[in-house]
């Protein structure tokens, strides 16, 4: 779809005619009067819904509406690829004053009439200085004049005017982001670095050697990625493109809706989601280590069962009378007898029942099957190390938060941005737990020291924080299984950059050669290398750590503590309660020593078991 405006005085004569000829064109014709200020103009460009048509702009002014008109142009930021501006100068001045106005990203055409239907043109043009000219475009003859010269192209073939840069220097605003973007400050006060190596470096550098030009990196005041804020003020990197302090940003940036609109992204170059990071999960207390196996409900059920197994065999021992045998029946065992065998039988200690009789060889085959099944589990139980509950995605964080654990990200990031403006859900919910303070980090070095000193999750991309955990010992870090957020990260472009579309062009190329993904392998192996050289990243195993590959374990003092503790605990209870019958029996005989006389034994024919 195609969009005319016209900015004129209603009364000029050339309106109907310019206004009967945008509508022969087959587009919308909108009326502007020279004092009315551009708005409508930045709300078709900021209408998602027509992010491609293209908008023509004819201005029939005065030189000072005209200069006013380009003035509100710089202000509002409406430099744009789909909008082209025709002038109609009504004096040689123009010429002079509007290239003082314009920046990079204003496509304009300025005709100036030298004789009838005949005009000179003059096209808007950056030079390898990157100074924004009026250059000669040409000359333009209208069709009632007769003439054998060609007709220039009113609109710049800007695909082919940025394949080459010719040598032009452009700025770069960038931070110090390794595996992404390392740098070197050169100087604090200018913000002036020198590049190291990184992903975005070699991209850089192929763009560089394809489209000839140079850049030079620059660090923004806040070192933060930065956007629009509530104030309406711009920060960090974003800030310096939206400012035209810098052509371009790339360090990782994602590409968000409002971001988008401060500046030009180009399409996305890398695909990646967020991820949790925290401290590899500890190995728990082992002091009560005997009882973990079972819930309390398991472990009571064992001792109901162990304790009715008794009174079922008395039934049917009692049961069983010995009728129809000329034998006697052998005695019967007692019910403590019968319970506390089937005790032993739990501990797996000698069994010193002997039964002749199937009912009862069926219910001992099945109890032993039991005992040796509790066994089994317990022991196999117990020889697995068992870890702290890690976190493994959100909705982990708030039980994480009761345990003492903070959340936190990097300051003024797509992040933060992306939690900060949640109103409901779980995103809502995690932003509730970030300290105002404390949460926000200016550098991701910070946020993977803190999450080894503290009880600290991270919040960061997958590919940055991989790299960085293997720095310093990935066996040190946990990752959660659970990712979330994809996004891409793409190049941040003045608004209305023509040379995006060069860039655009080259990213797909580079992309779809596989090298974005050779030059990540290619950091990683910077690093595998290092850590290799230097024992493992400078990572030490904690303690109680299971060596890789070597399995389960022998079963340790570590792991039956409580069992010996509650060996203890009994022997002491004993010898309470020894002491408490050697006292109390010292005291009867003080008040009363005819109770302590010594009773006749009892015979062995009375049957008591002791």
């Amino acid at each position: 779809m195609v969009t005319f405006i016209l900015v004129c005085k209603l009364l000029l004569l050339d309106v109907g005619v310019a206004a009967r000829a945008c509508f022969g064109a087959w587009g919308d014709t909108v009326l502007l009067n020279p004092h009315q200020d551009l708005g409508m103009l930045e709300d078709m460009l900021k209408d998602p819904s027509r992010p491609l048509d293209n908008i023509y702009v004819v201005v029939l002014c005065s030189t000072q509406h005209t200069l006013a008109l380009f003035k509100q142009v710089r202000a509002r930021g409406l430099e744009s690829t789909t909008v082209h501006w025709f002038v109609l100068a009504s004096s040689h001045d123009l010429r002079i004053s509007l290239p003082h106005l314009l920046r990079e990203g204003a496509q304009v055409t300025v005709f100036t009439k030298e004789a009838a239907g005949v005009f000179k043109m003059d096209v808007s043009r950056v030079s390898s200085q990157g100074q924004v000219t009026l250059e000669d475009g040409g000359w333009w003859r209208d069709g009632r004049t007769k003439t054998t010269v060609p007709q220039p192209h009113l609109l710049p073939d800007l695909l082919h005017q940025y394949s080459n840069f010719w040598g032009r220097r452009l700025r770069v605003s960038a931070n110090n982001n390794w595996p992404f973007l390392g740098l070197k400050l050169l100087q604090e006060e200018s913000g002036e670095a020198a590049p190291i190596s990184g992903i975005d470096i070699s991209i850089l550098d192929a763009l560089t050697s394809t489209l000839n030009f140079t850049y030079q990196l620059v660090v923004p005041p806040d070192r933060a990625w930065g956007g629009p804020q509530p104030d309406g003020t711009v920060t960090g990197l974003i800030g310096m493109v939206a400012r035209h302090e810098a052509n371009l940003a790339i360090c990782e940036i994602t590409i968000t809706d409002q971001r988008e609109t401060v500046v030009d992204f180009t399409a996305p170059y890398w695909l990646e989601s967020l991820t949790l990071v925290s401290r590899a999960p500890r190995q728990r207390d082992r002091s009560l280590a005997v009882f973990w196996p079972f819930t309390a409900l398991v472990w009571s059920l064992i001792g109901v069962a162990t304790v009715v197994m008794g009174p079922v065999l008395w039934v049917l021992v009692w049961a069983q009378t010995g009728e129809g045998t000329d034998t006697p029946p052998p005695p019967r065992p007692s019910l403590q007898q019968l319970t506390f065998n089937m005790f032993r039988s739990l501990v797996v200690q000698e069994n010193l029942l002997v039964s002749q009789d199937w009912p009862l060889r069926f219910v001992f085959i099945t109890w032993y099957f039991f005992c040796y099944n509790i066994y089994g589990t317990l022991t196999a139980v117990l020889a697995i190390p068992t870890f702290e509950k890690p976190v493994d995605g959100l909705t982990d964080l708030p039980l994480a938060a009761v345990d003492g654990f903070a959340v936190g990200t990097l300051k003024d990031s797509s992040t933060e941005f992306l939690f900060r403006g949640a109103d409901s859900g779980i995103y809502h919910e995690v932003w509730q737990l970030f300290h105002p303070v404390h949460s926000l980090l200016p550098d991701p070095e910070l946020g993977f020291d803190k999450v080894l000193k503290d009880k600290f999750v991270l919040i960061n991309s997958e590919l940055n924080a991989e790299i960085r955990a293997t720095v310093r010992g990935r066996h040190r870090y946990h990752f959660g299984r659970d990712t979330f957020y994809p996004h891409g990260y793409g190049i941040a472009c003045t608004t209305g950059a023509p040379f995006r579309l060069s860039f655009e062009k080259m990213l797909a190329w580079i992309t779809e050669a596989g090298l974005i993904n050779f030059w990540a392998e290619q950091e990683i192996q910077k690093v595998s290398g290092q850590t290799a050289t230097e024992g493992g990243g400078g990572g030490v195993a904690a303690a109680g750590d299971d060596a890789e590959g070597t399995g389960p374990g022998s079963l340790t003092l570590e792991h039956l503590q409580a069992a010996f503790l509650l060996l203890v605990c009994g022997a002491l209870v004993a010898g309470v309660v020894f002491l408490m019958e050697v006292l109390t029996e010292a005291a009867t005989t003080r008040i009363c020593p005819s109770l302590t006389t010594p009773s006749p034994p009892m015979s062995s024919a009375s049957g008591r078991l002791w």
